[in-house]
């Protein structure tokens, strides 16, 4: 019904009741001036009843019209959703979507498939939201274990509010769970606040997140609004699980971190995969995953920015002397040219190791845009990525065979660079005083007794070094020596019959088999322990030292926990060398 229909029902109404003047008309008639009479109380009737009919229209439409703006129009709640992506809509009291809004560059992109929020208007309230939880869930903002949504309401009706917040709740609960996801969902009921409101625009974020930073603030005022209003929900409620002690560097900068120490910033590619906030943990930090030619991990202090674990340089860089090629499939460099580099690259890292080569293979990978290249050197296998397109060195591996299988190709004409006669070359100790340092690692004096069963060189963690094995008595002994410094970097012993198996199989007990040399007692494999950890005594907390047998050996199990961290050692019996360790969060 129109306004126009509104009025016209009005007028009729008054007409019916307004005063009726038909008897002072009719005895106007004898005085020969009813006619004139009748036409000025005809007007004046008229004029009243179309103005007492305006007057009831416009409260009566007032009225009316009134009621259906509040229930249709007004804005009766505020609903968000944050996550780092903020979101907004605006809800009226039959639960539908009066407008939605990105607060946040995530959250404008998140809606960019729903032109901007706009197709959601109109919508009923829980449509509107499983459509908004999708996307992000889509966009892989609530993937990591411990990643976490908000849904904020915010709304003067309290029962309103919290019977909302409880529904929205249950609704992206049944969201994630359709999407095997297994973030946390938080929620708050909110009256609505002018100040909190005014705080959460000049930050770009919602009502929602002000409130959870303002949680932050209260546990420690030293931190900056802005500053934490950046932060994902996670991050925000990790701080406020350990009182929020410190600002944190942020995901951004765990990213880039991370980055620098496994040196693929240099590259113009994305790297980093994904950034989980662990701020709740005994050592707050971020998980950085990377993926370049596999994937790597990194562990950074959420406070300090320390690196705390990860693999450094993973990107092997060399300087191009070579103009970038036009970025076609095809290489702007030749085999010749990637063999060089490659060999060029080898000559000044493995000084040590000079010699002719022996090149295996050079082919071009058009998938990756590289060369691999394969040559041996003195019993070593190397192989190598060359960008095709600069020369530079991607990636190196090395592998030691005994003797190099014949090339399936010739070596290039032009000889391999070679280190200048200048370069002082590293020493080489030899076999002879290897075995020594390992009898002497061992305790045993007389090398008579000894009888040798290997001894041969090998690559250890991008480290030179002497393999050998021995047996002397009934026990056998591998330990690995530098082979420039004689330094004893593994030992390992077991009787020649397996002592575990003699230990528990009493047909078989022979005392010859169990005895071992030497003890060194539970305190000198302490000792041992905390001087391999760089740790006091007075440190560790939880410490257990038990005796056992491992594989035939007799060793010292230790277990202890100090500044966050869990650490299991491994120690000899007989030598107090550290045979296994491992160093872990404490969960």
């Amino acid at each position: 019904m129109t306004d126009k229909d509104i009025e016209m029902k009005l007028k009729a109404a008054v007409e019916r009741s307004a005063p009726d003047g038909l008897s002072r008309l009719l005895s106007a008639v004898d005085d020969g001036k009813g006619d004139e009479k009748m036409e000025k109380v005809s007007k004046k009737r008229n004029r009243w009843i179309g103005a007492v009919a305006a007057i009831l229209a416009v409260a009566l439409i007032g009225g009316a019209g009134g009621f259906y703006y509040s229930r249709n129009m007004a804005v009766a709640t505020v609903v968000s959703l944050d996550v780092n992506p903020s979101i907004q809509l605006e809800v009226n009291r039959s639960e539908k979507v009066l407008a939605c809004a990105g607060l946040n560059d995530e959250g404008r992109e998140i809606l960019s498939s729903m032109n901007g929020g706009a197709d959601l208007e109109g919508a009923k309230l829980n449509v509107a939201v499983n459509a908004i939880v999708g996307a992000i869930v889509r966009a892989g903002y609530l993937d990591s274990l411990s990643s976490a949504i908000l849904i904020s309401v915010e709304d003067n009706d309290a029962a309103r509010g919290e019977r909302l917040q409880a529904q929205l709740v249950a609704e992206v609960d049944g969201v994630l769970q359709t999407a095997a996801n297994s973030a946390g969902v938080l929620s708050q009921y909110l009256t609505v606040d002018e100040g909190l409101n005014e705080q959460a625009q000049q930050s770009n974020i919602s009502a929602g997140k002000a409130a959870l930073v303002n949680q932050v603030l209260a546990l420690n005022s030293d931190l900056d609004f802005n500053e934490l209003a950046a932060l994902s929900v996670e991050e925000l409620r990790d701080l406020i699980k350990i009182g929020a002690p410190y600002m944190p560097i942020g995901r951004d900068e765990a990213a880039n971190i991370a980055e620098e120490y496994a040196g693929t910033s240099v590259l113009d590619r994305e790297v980093v995969f994904d950034v989980d906030p662990e701020l709740d943990d005994p050592v707050p930090h971020y998980e950085v995953e990377i993926r370049y030619d596999r994937e790597y991990d990194y562990t950074i202090h959420a406070f300090t920015g320390e690196v705390l674990s990860g693999q450094a340089d993973i990107v092997v860089r060399t300087p191009s002397t070579n103009p970038p090629a036009p970025d076609t499939h095809e290489p702007g460099i030749t085999a010749d040219e990637a063999f060089n580099a490659a060999a060029k690259f080898f000559s000044e890292k493995h000084p040590e190791l000079v010699g002719n080569f022996l090149n295996i293979k050079t082919e071009y990978d058009r998938d990756d845009g590289h060369y691999d290249v394969e040559f041996w050197c003195q019993g070593y296998e190397f192989d190598y990525d060359v960008d095709g397109k600069t020369g530079d060195i991607l990636r190196e591996e090395t592998d030691y065979r005994y003797t190099p299988p014949a090339p399936t190709e010739p070596a290039p004409t032009e000889p391999a660079p070679t280190t200048p006669a200048t370069t002082p070359q590293p020493t080489d100790i030899g076999a002879d005083a290897a075995k020594s340092a390992a009898l002497k690692h061992a305790g045993i004096a007389d090398a008579a007794s000894v009888t040798w069963i290997k001894c041969q060189h090998d690559w250890d963690d991008g480290r030179h070094c002497y393999e050998i094995e021995f047996e002397c008595g009934a026990t056998v002994y591998e330990c690995d020596v530098d082979a420039q410094s004689g330094t004893v970097t593994k030992f390992e012993s077991e009787p020649c019959d397996n002592l575990a198996h003699h230990h528990n199989d009493e047909s078989h007990h022979d005392e010859g088999h169990h005895s071992v040399t030497t003890d060194i007692g539970a305190d000198a494999a302490k000792a041992a322990a905390l001087g391999h950890a760089g740790l006091a005594e007075s440190q560790i907390t939880r410490l257990k030292c038990e005796r056992d047998y491992d594989d035939g050996q007799l060793v010292y199990e230790i277990e202890f926990r100090s500044g966050g961290y869990e650490y299991e050692y491994k120690i000899s019996a007989a030598t107090g060398a550290v045979l296994e360790h491992e160093r872990d969060w404490d969960d």
